[in-house]
Formats: C-alpha cells, structure tokens, sequence
C-alpha cells in the first residue's frame, strides 16, 4: 500500500461536483482505495505544487483545471489528470494544446432534449431560454444548451425569436421587474428552459410574486434535478436528469487505467441526460370536471372584454352554484378571480407594448369605464396604470 498513488477529486458543493464525487468514492471503496484528497484547483496550487507527491509520479487530479500554471506543472511532472466540464477543456486547449481526457455532462443533448420535451407538449405559442448572469463561468456550457435548444426548436420548425433571459444579472427586484415585462411581452402560454434548477427556482419565485401563474401562462423546465429545489419550490420544478453519478464511477476507474500506465490521454467521455422528471411547473393540470376545464378554457381564449361570471357559466352548461363551487375547488380560484388574472395580463401587455389610451385599454377588456380598471389594477400592483407604463418603459430603455 506504500506504493499507493493518490488521487485528488475536486471539492465543490454543486451538484455536479457532489453527485460526481459520490460516484468515484463508491468505486474507490469497492476497490478498497483510500489515498483520496478533496482540494480545489486552488487549494492544488496553493498545497500541492510543492510537496514530493506532485514530482512522484504516483498522482492523478480528477477537477475542473483552468489555472494556467496548474496546467503547465501537471503537464511537466506527468501527473495523470482528468479534466471536468468543456470550460476546462477549451482553456486546456487554448494555452497547452494536445492530447487531453475530459469528462463532461452532454450540454448540446441537454438543450436538444428540453427542445424535444417543451414543444412535443403542443400547445406552447412561445420560448424562452433562462441564464444566470453574463458572466465566463457560466458562459461555457450555457452556450452549448442554449444552442442546441434553438436549434432543436428550429428543426421542429418553429421560427420566431428565442430570448434569452438573464435571471441573476442584477438585484433579486430588478431581475424579478425583467421577467415580468419579457413575459407581459410574449404570446402565451410562455415555455421556459433555465439552465439549471437554481436559475429555474427563481424564475418560479418571479412568478409568483408577479402573479403569473405557473404552469398555465408559464411553463419552467430545470436541468440537475435537484430534489431540494425542485420539490421545495412554490410549484415543483420540473427537470432533466443527469447520471452525474455515474460520471464519476467512470472517470475515477479511467483515472486507475490512467495510473496503471495506459497511455491513452485522449478521451471525451460525455455523460447525457437521461430523462425530465415532470413536476408541476410544466405539468397543465387539466380539471377533472369537465364543466370546470371548459371555464378555464373559456376564460384562456375567450376575447376579455366578453368575460364575465355569467358568459362562463352559460358557455360551460352548468349552474352558477355548482360551477362557482367546483371551480374554487379544482384551480383555487374564484372565477372572478381568474378573470380578473386574464385581464389584468392583458392590460399589462397593452400598456407595455403599445401607446393604446387607457380608457381604449379599459374598452377592449370590458370596462365601460376606466376607472373601475384603475382600482383592479391599483390592487394589484400598487400604482397607477400610468404609472406602471412609464416606470416599465423607462427601465427598459435604460436597459
């Protein structure tokens, strides 16, 4: 056991990093191995470079190495190394050129299979693609997801724009002003794919505090599955689940071939996704009643300024009572209630994307008069409809 080598896994609280890390620590104790060290790439450079064991020979580092210098040690003493994540294969690239070995998640499969996923639902008039913040660490394998998803999108042949939204770029409230305007903007019912279960929580969170309702006029779908996330969401996140697990029983008995002396230092292995677990936030919970689906489908596509309790009711077949009873059960939510919600969005889409007269935008939701629009809108959002127009369209220009 003296002649042991040893093996440093990277140290990250991530899902990828932990799941990946439980991986290679399963096989390292089925193989009865125990010279393991937990380090950042950091931690490497700061511990590591100068001590006997980085010239021995007897190392192998499985981590994400994007440190120009940690490159160039690794490469000059022979230490085995693995790298993980495309970001640390194009910086690989970039500065030493080469052989290298990589363990990846598949990025462009991810995109493709929330492509897939979203517009097989059939009946999304719009996309959306949610970022973190604009920033290199994410920029790497955002890319590839958000690529593979247009293009995915395109090959189904969907033609229009597919923004792509910056969820954590600035404070929680502006960020949370952003969403609510990108989606006042869109024909719905709105899909959006966030990068990851984090980004996508807070896009559910935005939501809900905006009064867009999840999964009805937006759907969210996340990649990790991270079940604290997901389930512990205001409405449960659904996601594209990855084997981040077996990645790293894989790459740590790639790692012992590494050290036993194969030379092949060439290899990508990419770890796909396997598949979504639907949750809530994508899931369209279809009453049971059917006198209750066919309010909610009237209230969706009825022209606003038809909607009332009455007009639902009589194009439903049911009687008031058992219809406002049912209803309030099934979605809770008055009928009134989910009318005024369809109203207000469109009143919102109005001030935001024409110059159309309040008392005109009053008119074509239903309102003989303005202010009994006013006083709803009021309610709801805590300022004028004038007010909300103006702010919106300032902080947009400013954007």
């Amino acid at each position: 056991m003296a002649n042991e080598p040893w093996i440093i896994l990277p140290d990250g609280t991530n899902i990828f990093d932990s799941e990946f890390r439980n991986g290679a620590l399963e096989i390292a104790h089925e193989r009865g191995f125990s010279r393991i060290r937990l380090a950042s790439e950091e931690d490497i450079v700061a511990h590591y470079v100068r001590s006997d064991l980085f010239r021995s020979g007897r190392l192998g580092i499985i981590g994400h190495i994007r440190s120009t210098r940690l490159q160039h040690l690794i490469t000059r003493n022979g230490i085995a190394a693995i790298l993980l994540g495309e970001e640390s294969v194009e910086c690989w690239r970039k500065t030493m050129g080469g052989s290298v070995t990589v363990c990846s998640v598949d990025n462009a499969s991810i995109g493709q299979m929330a492509a897939d996923y979203l517009f097989n639902r059939d009946r999304f008039a719009s996309f959306v693609y949610a970022d973190g913040m604009k920033a290199d660490s994410f920029v790497w394998w955002t890319d590839r997801r958000y690529k593979a998803f247009t293009d995915t999108l395109r090959e189904h042949g969907y033609t229009d724009d597919i923004p792509r939204f910056f969820a954590q770029d600035a404070t929680p409230d502006v960020n949370c002003e952003r969403f609510a305007a990108l989606i006042a903007k869109l024909p719905k019912p709105v899909a959006v794919f966030a990068a990851n279960d984090r980004i996508a929580r807070d896009l559910v969170c935005f939501a809900d505090i905006t009064r867009i309702i999840v999964p009805e006029e937006v759907a969210i779908l996340g990649v990790d599955d991270e079940s604290a996330i997901c389930t512990t969401s205001p409405v449960e996140i659904s996601s594209i689940k990855i084997e981040h697990h077996r990645l790293g029983r894989i790459a740590f008995q790639l790692m012992l071939h590494m050290l036993d002396g194969d030379s092949s230092r060439d290899k990508v292995i990419l770890c796909p996704p396997i598949r979504v677990i639907e949750r809530s936030s994508t899931r369209r919970n279809t009453p049971a009643d059917m006198y209750v689906n066919r309010a909610s489908e009237f209230i969706r596509r009825e022209n606003a300024s038809q909607l009332s309790v009455r007009t639902v009711v009589d194009a439903c077949g049911a009687s008031r009572s058992y219809l406002e009873k049912h209803f309030k059960r099934e979605t809770g939510r008055t009928i009134l209630e989910a009318i005024n919600d369809r109203i207000l969005n469109d009143t919102r889409r109005l001030l935001l994307d024409t110059d159309m007269p309040i008392a005109l935008i009053a008119h074509q939701t239903g309102f003989s008069t303005t202010s009994g629009l006013c006083t709803l809108f009021r309610r709801r959002y805590g300022m004028s409809m004038s007010e909300f127009r103006n702010t919106k369209r300032m902080k947009n220009a400013a954007d």
